[in-house]
């Protein structure tokens, strides 16, 4: 079957991500002989003529969009990208009317139905698609039905949808190794700037899929499903092997954290110490799971630079996100990156459940200590609030405390704030000045022209004119799809 895949992912703020989903599906349909392309519209200035370059030239007779991010998950920056994958889909109808249009990715995975409705689109699947990809296209290309594959979504016929759960099941044995030709050239000769220099995008290498913890705010179970599925260690390392031999001089770790479990990390980390692999590498790390030794390894391997999951330095509050450590846990592991001479960007949450002037105060004191105005090295990044994602814990909360109706639809985002720090407008005004004292801590890039209390008001807005158009835009298709089974 021809197979044109799409990724729909143009975000290029810090640094743009390799599609790493669309070229693994692409790679186990060409292992299987099907006429595979692959069209990523990161670079191109003019996605419809890109896309019907691409639609003439291979003639697909299934589209694939995949859908990595829904939104900005910015409350202070709210944008959303689903109407790309509108346009899309309106794009390939119009030029190519007899191709079926196929729906994916971790952005997909998170609201299925709502973006089966949204774009209009005959077939969706949810979770991994190495296997099920491969197994819808060689129904339709039999002629049969594909209910029976797993992680399928199908509009009914009167209305509403079919869908099979994921396995969510992951074996190495009979995957393709990705063939990195359907990454677009333009991601390697693409330069971006950091705090410390100009890099290039490093190759991706995911050493698992899932996570063993069950942080209240976190959706990865929608995607990954729960508990956590390794890849053989040497696998991993030959990825990377793979990469330097290919004359590439780094790569980023791109799990939702790298040291959980801890005992795999330090696997992958001994393998390419036995290997003498040494390349620059990025990774994130939750402060819950390190050890001296893994921080030896780390900077023994080439790691210049971590994201550390610090969320929050308040120890009730971090009780109530789920976190796996505590306020003194934070101190340590820094002081042990930062003797390895291992950069640090701490991320962290205001307006998580349970806090309070006293708990946000007592992180601002902590971040004081630990990335001090003019550190050469270290960096804060602060969130506004919690994108809210179905079937999470945050998502009970917030219909507990009347914030949300149980059966809200969620394609257009809606944010987490602890009420009472909204309410504060002094505390609005005191988190302002203690951000803006200090050059290392980044909230939002308006800062110090527009106040924080004026951002939180348009972005709220912004919020709610989003959500008027999205639902205009769904009973639209709703009346469509009546119409059409009129017909």
């Amino acid at each position: 079957m021809r197979v044109l895949l799409v990724s729909l992912n143009k975000l290029r703020s810090y640094r743009p991500a390799l599609p790493v989903g669309m070229a693994t599906v692409a790679s186990q349909l060409a292992a299987r002989g099907h006429a595979v392309r692959c069209l990523d519209l990161m670079f191109e200035d003019d996605e419809e003529a890109a896309l019907g370059r691409a639609l003439a030239e291979h003639g697909p007779e299934l589209v694939g969009l995949s859908i990595r991010n829904l939104d900005s998950q910015n409350f202070l920056e709210p944008v959303v990208y689903t109407p790309l994958a509108r346009e899309v889909a309106d794009w390939v109808r119009a030029r190519l009317p007899g191709a079926r249009l196929l729906l994916g990715g971790a952005g997909f995975s998170s609201v299925p139905e709502e973006l089966m409705e949204f774009v209009g689109a005959d077939y969706g699947l949810v979770g991994f698609a190495e296997s099920s990809a491969v197994a819808l296209v060689e129904k339709l290309e039999r002629g049969e039905s594909p209910r029976e594959v797993d992680g399928i979504v199908l509009p009914e016929a009167g209305g509403g949808f079919f869908s099979r759960e994921p396995s969510f099941s992951y074996r190495a044995e009979g995957v393709a190794p990705l063939d990195s030709s359907f990454y677009d050239p333009r991601y390697f000769d693409y330069r971006f700037e950091t705090h410390h220099q100009v890099r290039g995008v490093a190759a991706s290498v995911q050493t698992k899929k899932g996570c063993v913890l069950e942080c209240i705010f976190c959706s990865n179970f929608l995607i990954d499903g729960t508990g956590v599925k390794l890849r053989d260690p040497s696998e991993v390392v030959d990825e990377i092997a793979a990469v330097a031999a290919s004359g590439g001089t780094a790569f980023e770790v791109v799990d939702g954290v790298f040291n959980l479990p801890l005992h795999h990390a330090l696997a992958v980390l001994r393998e390419m110490e036995r290997r003498r692999l040494s390349l620059e590498w990025t990774c994130m790390i939750n402060p819950g799971a390190v050890s001296p030794e893994l921080v030896e390894r780390m900077a023994a391997t080439g790691c210049t630079e971590i994201e550390l999951g610090t969320d929050s330095g308040d120890d009730e509050v971090l009780r109530r996100l789920k976190k796996n450590f505590r306020r003194r846990r934070i101190e340590e592991v820094h002081r042990w990156f930062e003797a390895a001479g291992i950069r640090i960007t701490h991320c962290l949450f205001i307006g998580s459940p349970g806090d309070s002037r006293a708990s946000l105060f007592a992180t601002f004191d902590l971040l004081d200590r630990l990335v001090p105005a003019g550190h050469p090295d270290h960096r804060a990044y602060w969130t506004l609030g919690q994108r809210i994602a179905p079937r999470t814990g945050l998502h009970r909360i917030a219909v507990e405390e009347g914030l949300l109706e149980p059966a809200d639809r969620l394609l257009v985002p809606r944010y987490y704030i602890e009420p009472r720090v909204l309410a504060d407008e002094r505390l609005i005004d005191d988190i302002e000045r203690r951000v803006t004292a200090n050059l290392n801590w980044y909230l939002w890039w308006g800062l110090g022209r527009i106040p924080l209390r004026q951002r939180i008001a348009d972005a709220q807005r912004e919020q709610r004119r989003l959500a008027e158009l999205y639902g205009a835009a769904l009973a639209g298709r709703r009346r469509e799809g009546a119409l059409a089974a009129a017909r």
